[in-house]
């Protein structure tokens, strides 16, 4: 057992693997659960636009879960000052993107124009704040980065930025407003991106053990979906029917199980 020290910054015990099982038969019935609202979005709406109000619920509901359950560990690790802030920005993070949900919600179906609005100054903010949590978390157990790992850190978000430039300026011709807020959410999508999968490079033998891996993969899925739907906006590819929403839909489940295994083992 883990025990923290109260007003503490390290743990009294640490042990070097905590025991934390991931039940396989779960991962599997996400997969299955992810895949089957996806087929079943596709037969029963032929229309894309006619899912939109049970998109926006679903859309609602995904982060809004995982908050509740990112507060309960924080709840949990609320007497180490490090973990404790760790996961109080994930659990902000996630009500950030709820907000920015249901502002976006509430806009559709008023029929206000969605291109920009609160729900993107919230959305945005999401991004800082699951930085802060790798951030915290990496510096708490200070691995050892060589330069290779150093350099695909910083390649990937620069590569996926430049593609998306690229691309973007030559669909629209010029770099106008909707292209510089399409490049806000790459920037920060491809930098969330690079920074989960050094987290979860360095936390799968961590620790907080597959629990914490886990958890980076379904943050990893979250915001592939989102640098991939910047991509498809910009070329007017998105429908709400898209394959990208699988991410959106698996990263919050994955993430949601990852946290209550954190809660179990604490």
């Amino acid at each position: 057992m883990l025990r923290w020290k109260r007003h503490s910054d390290k743990p009294d015990i640490v042990p070097e693997k905590l025991e934390s099982p991931i039940n396989p038969k779960i991962l599997l019935l996400i997969f299955g659960i992810v895949v089957s609202f996806q087929i079943y979005l596709y037969l029963a709406f032929p229309k894309p636009d006619d899912a939109s109000h049970l998109i926006d619920v679903i859309s609602v509901i995904n982060p809004l879960i995982s908050s509740i359950a990112a507060f309960i560990v924080v709840k949990k690790y609320w007497g180490s000052q490090v973990f404790g802030k760790a996961y109080l920005a994930l659990a902000i993070g996630f009500t950030m993107n709820f907000l920015g949900e249901t502002v976006y919600g509430i806009y559709d179906t008023l029929g206000y124009d969605t291109s920009f609005g609160p729900m993107d100054i919230l959305f945005y903010a999401f991004y800082p704040l699951i930085m802060a949590h790798l951030i915290i978390n990496i510096r708490f157990f200070k691995p050892k980065v060589g330069v290779l790992t150093k350099a695909w850190v910083l390649a990937i978000p620069i590569a996926i930025t430049l593609v998306y430039s690229i691309l973007s300026f030559q669909k629209q011709g010029e770099a106008n407003f909707a292209f510089y807020t399409g490049l806000i959410y790459v920037i920060l999508g491809s930098t969330i991106l690079s920074g989960t999968m050094l987290g979860a490079r360095v936390f799968r033998q961590g620790v907080l053990g597959i629990s914490w891996f886990v958890l980076l993969i379904g943050v990893i899925l979250l915001t592939v979906g989102d640098v991939w739907y910047s991509y498809l906006d910009t070329f007017d590819q998105y429908t709400l029917t898209h394959p990208v929403n699988l991410f959106w839909y698996g990263g919050y489940m994955l993430v949601t199980y990852a946290l209550y295994k954190h809660q179990k083992i604490i």
